[in-house]
């Protein structure tokens, strides 16, 4: 047991745990969560501090103390600040807990980080448990036992079940190494399970780790080589506050949940013993390592654990002998990623540990620590692989597993991720399994061992995978989230807000990761990995515009010595709607044809000649295409009669492309409009012959054969021409001569006046042109008194032809009194005399 300079310190946060509700707007049950009311508490702050590498607080302490025991910097930095600050255990070589009392958590870190020694200083917060061998309950039960699908979580799909793992291709390959370590940092486990006995490592108990919290902690004393679970069951009085040490209230009253034995049961129960499950690495081992107790657990603990368990030097504690390659957590809270968390997790994949975490159980984003840089966050999916209402969801999911599910609101579960467990409500009692009816276990808790149980057996294949190879496997060979199926009104997971996503839906690669976890795929590709068997997928061009042809080839692909690759196989395993293989999917490349704009992905599957498989998959983004056609035409308006020229050179064509065709159609009013000329060229000529709407249609087609099309719709209106004219004078005497004028004649916009024509249609013996009658303008003479009718008819350019006629009334000449005309009239009458007279045949 460690000194007694530790006091008990707590963080808000809240609980995740298994039991029952009704996710709103889903007929499925989910985990129960607890909100804590840890602000009801009068607590003081935890700060995890980082100091700066070459620290003068560390300097300082080395001269005096030496180094071994890590920074214990309390009293230095209480001074330099003015705070009355305490140590907690050191967690790291250069980092520690801090506590101080009459100050919040947020704001004593915030002081720290100032100080010029400090690298960085975060709250030190609780997180919370989220919540084909001969093994009796793996297969589907016959027998009244619950749930009736067994471990359908670790079958083949079949039916209706599409999320389940298909892990027996992978026992077939490898059961597990028992030099590959699972380390399950959870609630403890119990080491006297008959599934897990002989599978356990020793442990170690971090509960109470960075500072005393021997309640919490709920086993008698602070942090041990003990890993067992006591029990975390939180009774009426202790929710209440009104026990006698009140460090529980507004924690939730529970029963134990033994969470840990659970999350162990599913990584590495013992397998093919003829009793209770099947584990998923069921040869590997399992390092229980206890870092939460009553209410959850700090990060501080955690986090010394995490190092513990990948064989890191902890202050005060042996090294661990038996380092993990894989740590599963599920557990965690609310927020962003912590710098204490991120620090943790890049050393940790530096010495090449693998982390997983739970997403977590709200519908809500991701939590801490699953949204951390390299770690790899599983979501949870029903049975039919959609999303299970509970799950948080974003981009940090990495891939996605089975988390339970029951299908209906009341009675037996159907579909609960079947574990071993104890009966005990508060202490232990009896080794059991959870069921479908009192013993459920569903969550995210749940889904994280399943995927860290599958990278055990892939590090088993393969020894060198490195966390970045591991993870890259599970996302490669991942099946593709199904689309359909679900009740009506399921629609697509959308990004995650601040309202919760508690219904189920419709998986997508930015929601849940890169697809279903396929254990017996993952570890065949770790299989192939190790035998130098590698599928490498070259795309071209990257990032296709739709309508071209895509080059797959696997020419970069590698294979182990001594060998040969002896098949290959392509496959499309999303967006065939907009893609598909022309000519042969088995050679070593493969072209793709590309219809529409969309994502698609296809998967490269080698087989070697010592009949290894290795499988890899690409994603690449199929653009739309920017050909577009244009209409232009000259004029835009018309009139009966008119022609207008249409022109499609503006039409618009991707880089690297060219408009090979050109077609033109007349789609409506092809009664009164027709094409003059060819109709397949860059522009075309259409001619109108009466009133009403006319729409032409462009498709145009590029040298990749990818088409487009414009409409352009026309009103043929009625011609404007209008002949009209002017005389002066309005009301000539005989003699005078009369000016007939048209330029007041109306013609259409896009046409002009061709022709005019002069003529008398009545009263001919009465007036005569005197000149032209074929110009804009004609002079008339008046001869006689009477009623002349003039008619002029223009010819506008396109043909067309209007008239207009007018009647002048001609007067006689003013006579009598003699005067100075009276002679010119007998002359001029006497000379019309003489002109009669001498007409032709007469002398």
């Amino acid at each position: 047991m460690k000194s007694k300079h530790r006091a008990l310190l707590a963080a808000a946060g809240w609980l995740i745990c298994t039991g029952l509700m009704t996710a709103a707007g889903a007929a499925e049950r989910a985990p129960v969560r607890h909100l804590p009311e840890r602000a009801q508490r009068s607590e003081a702050a935890r700060v995890i501090v980082q100091f700066r590498s070459g620290a003068s607080v560390l300097r300082a302490q080395a001269q005096a103390l030496g180094s071994a025991a890590g920074p214990q910097a309390a009293d230095t930095l209480g001074k330099r600040l003015e705070l009355s600050l305490s140590n907690g255990r050191a967690i790291g070589p250069r980092t520690q807990v801090m506590r101080a009392s009459g100050i919040g958590a947020q704001a004593l870190a915030t002081r720290l980080a100032a100080d010029t020694d400090v690298e960085w200083a975060v709250v030190d917060h609780r997180r919370f448990a989220y919540a084909a061998p001969n093994d009796a309950l793996y297969p589907s039960q016959t027998n009244g036992t619950t749930p009736a699908a067994g471990q359908w979580y670790l079958r083949p799909n079949s039916g209706t079940v599409k999320s389940s793992i298909d892990v027996e291709p992978a026992w077939a390959i490898t059961t597990g190494s028992s030099s590959v370590v699972v380390a399950v940092l959870d609630t403890g486990v119990r080491f006297d399970h008959p599934d897990l006995s002989a599978k356990l490592l020793t442990g170690y108990d971090f509960v109470g780790y960075a500072v005393d919290d021997v309640a919490t902690a709920n086993d008698g004393d602070l942090d041990d080589a003990d890993a067992s679970d006591p029990g975390d069951w939180i009774t009426a009085g202790e929710d209440a506050g009104t026990d006698a040490s009140g460090a529980f209230k507004g924690c939730g009253v529970s029963d134990s949940s033994w969470h840990g034995t659970q999350v162990s049961g599913l990584v590495g129960a013992s397998t093919g013993n003829g009793i209770g499950m099947a584990g998923i690495g069921r040869g590997v081992k399992v390092l229980p390592v206890r870092v939460l107790g009553k209410c959850g657990g700090y990060d501080s603990d955690i986090i010394a654990a995490m190092r513990w368990a990948a064989g890191f030097s902890v202050s005060g504690v042996a090294t661990n002998p038996n380092p993990a390659r894989v740590i599963n957590l599920s557990l965690g809270s609310s927020g962003d990623c912590t710098t204490a968390y991120a620090t943790v997790m890049s050393e940790l994949t530096t010495a090449g540990v693998t982390v997983v975490a739970a997403a977590g159980n709200d519908g809500l984003a991701v939590g801490v620590p699953a949204n951390c840089p390299n770690v790899i966050a599983v979501a949870g999916v029903r049975h039919t692989g959609t999303k299970v209402g509970y799950s948080n969801l974003g981009p940090e999911v990495a891939v996605s597993a089975p988390a339970g599910n029951c299908v209906n609101d009341t009675g037996t579960c159907l579909y609960p991720i079947l574990t071993t467990s104890n009966t005990g409500t508060t202490n232990p009692s009896a080794s059991t399994y959870t069921d479908g009816d009192l013993r459920l276990t569903l969550g995210t808790s749940f889904a994280s061992p399943i995927v860290a149980g599958t990278a055990a057996l892939m590090l088993s294949a393969d020894p060198a995978l490195t966390p970045a190879n591991l993870r890259s496997m599970l996302q490669s060979t991942a099946r593709v989230f199904p689309s359909s199926g679900a009740d009506t009104g399921v629609v697509a997971c959308q990004a995650p807000t601040s309202t919760p996503q508690d219904s189920e839906c419709y998986c997508t690669t930015t929601t849940c990761g890169a697809g279903l976890v396929d254990a017996g795929a993952a570890v065949t590709a770790a299989a192939a990995a190790a035998s130098g068997l590698v599928a490498n997928i070259a795309v071209a061009p990257a990032s296709p515009v739709a309508g071209v042809t895509v080059a797959l080839d696997a020419g970069d692909s590698l294979v182990g010595s001594g060998r040969t690759i002896a098949a290959y196989q392509w496959e499309i395993t999303a967006g065939s709607g907009i893609a598909a293989f022309v000519g042969s999917s088995t050679a070593s490349t493969a072209t793709l044809d590309t219809t529409g704009a969309g994502s698609v992905t296809v998967r490269l599957t080698l087989t070697d000649s010592a009949g290894n498989q290795a499988s890899t998959s690409s994603q690449f983004t199929v653009l739309a295409s920017a050909l577009a056609a244009s209409i232009v035409a000259t004029p835009p308006t018309l009139e009966a009669g008119d022609s207008s020229v249409l022109d499609g050179t503006g039409s618009v064509v991707d880089s690297g492309r060219s408009i090979a065709a050109y077609q033109w159609a007349i789609t409506a009013g092809g009664g009164i409009a027709s094409f003059s000329g060819a109709t397949n060229a860059s522009t075309a000529t259409l001619v109108t012959s009466g009133t009403g709407t006319v729409t032409v249609h462009l498709t145009v087609t590029d040298s990749a054969g990818l088409q487009a099309s414009s409409s352009k719709s026309f009103t043929v209106t009625a011609t404007a021409l209008s002949a009209a004219f002017t005389a002066t004078p309005t009301a000539p005497e005989v003699g005078e001569t009369v000016a007939l004028d048209a330029s007041s004649s109306v013609v259409g916009t896009n046409r002009t006046i061709a022709a005019y024509q002069w003529e008398i249609t009545a009263g001919s013996n009465l007036a005569a042109f005197s000149g032209g009658t074929t110009a804009a303008t004609a002079a008339l003479v008046a001869s006689g008194a009477g009623s002349v009718t003039v008619k002029l008819t223009i010819t506008d350019s396109v043909g067309a032809q209007s008239s207009v006629s007018r009647t002048l009334t001609v007067s006689a000449a003013p006579s009598g009194g003699g005067g100075a005309l009276a002679p010119l009239w007998a002359l001029g009458l006497l000379a019309a005399s003489a002109a009669l007279r001498r007409r032709p045949g007469r002398s």
